[in-house]
């Protein structure tokens, strides 16, 4: 079955995606909306995984 993750593995994944949010943004302003979309949609499933289940 699936396995929940830790509540630490939770915390370093997003503490990991806001940088990756804060490093991106002029990169983001710059990029095509549908390359933006892609990559924003990537970054909040990073953000809310929280088991080894798909979203």
């Amino acid at each position: 079955m699936y396995t929940q993750f830790s509540m630490t593995n939770i915390i370093s994944r997003r503490i990991y995606t806001v940088l990756l949010g804060l490093v991106c943004l002029p990169v983001l302003l710059l990029i095509p909306v549908n390359k933006r979309t892609r990559l924003t949609s990537y970054m909040y499933r990073y953000w809310s995984q929280t088991s080894t289940k798909p979203l």
